[in-house]
């Protein structure tokens, strides 16, 4: 047991320093970082919400977005990258399982996009931070009339992505395990992440009858990611019980290890 997690360590720990070191991660990680930046003086296009509430939908937008672009992205080049160019047999003549090869995959991607949204969780702090001081000295109730903005409720909201995230790259990661081409693997994890946004509204669409809730009981495969952007908990618009938030937690975890088992069973059987 001891053995399988250090190799599984020892993957994961690979997977991590290739993918800090990709074009993609940078690139996104200094645009996130710049639109936040931005976001201070896009303030005077914006009609009707405060300055302080502005910055953080403006960050908590470019997390939902750019998370989702280094996920799909990082976890179809992490793993199928290995498989298209055959550096996975290398990897698997040693006493490393496929079991083992794709945890460890996983968990490298998994390190690596909650290190991305630590980094733009640190930049919209930030940029709260530096747009709150260069107002005046404002009272509490004046402050509240410019959108205070909770920074546990910015962190909660960050924590949350990095298991929306990990349920996408599970998701990711299974399409990748059978896909010919990368192409393929990326637009099923955009596909996927465009209606796990959407399905909210699909269900709450459609009427009654057979065929609807066919669909509705096929939709049950896709996770719902909207219920992950818990931006009102900032905005103290909402109060966060610990009974829900486990519960999000314990629902990405079950569509985690769902699509992490189904892409095991799939690699497993798939010839190099």
């Amino acid at each position: 047991m001891r053995g399988a997690c250090d190799r599984i360590a020892a993957i994961a720990g690979n997977t991590y320093r290739e993918a800090i070191r990709m074009r993609l991660f940078l690139l996104l990680a200094v645009s996130g970082i710049v639109s936040l930046v931005g976001g201070l003086y896009f303030q005077e296009f914006n009609l009707g919400s405060s300055e302080l509430r502005f910055i953080a939908d403006f960050g908590f937008g470019a997390m939902t977005l750019l998370g989702s672009i280094v996920t799909v992205v990082a976890t179809v080049q992490l793993l199928y990258g290995e498989i298209e160019h055959r550096t996975i047999l290398p990897i698997l003549s040693k006493p490393v399982s496929r079991g083992e090869f794709l945890l460890g995959k996983l968990l490298g991607a998994w390190l690596t996009i909650c290190s991305f949204i630590g980094i733009l969780t640190l930049a919209l702090l930030a940029a709260l931070w530096i747009r709150q001081w260069q107002m005046p000295d404002l009272g509490e109730e004046a402050l509240l009339e410019q959108g205070a903005v909770s920074s546990s409720g910015v962190l909660l909201f960050a924590l949350m992505q990095c298991f929306r995230l990990m349920v996408l790259a599970s998701v990711t990661a299974f399409f990748s395990a059978y896909a010919s081409s990368s192409l393929f693997a990326v637009f099923m994890g955009f596909f996927v992440w465009v209606i796990g946004q959407l399905r909210g509204s699909l269900d709450a669409q459609w009427g009654e009858g057979i065929g609807q809730s066919l669909l509705k009981t096929l939709t049950l495969l896709i996770p719902d990611f909207r219920i992950f952007d818990l931006g009102a908990y900032a905005f103290g618009e909402a109060e966060a019980s610990l009974v829900s938030l486990l519960g999000l937690v314990l629902y990405a975890v079950v569509y985690a290890a769902l699509y992490g088992s189904l892409a095991a069973v799939v690699l497993k059987n798939r010839e190099f």
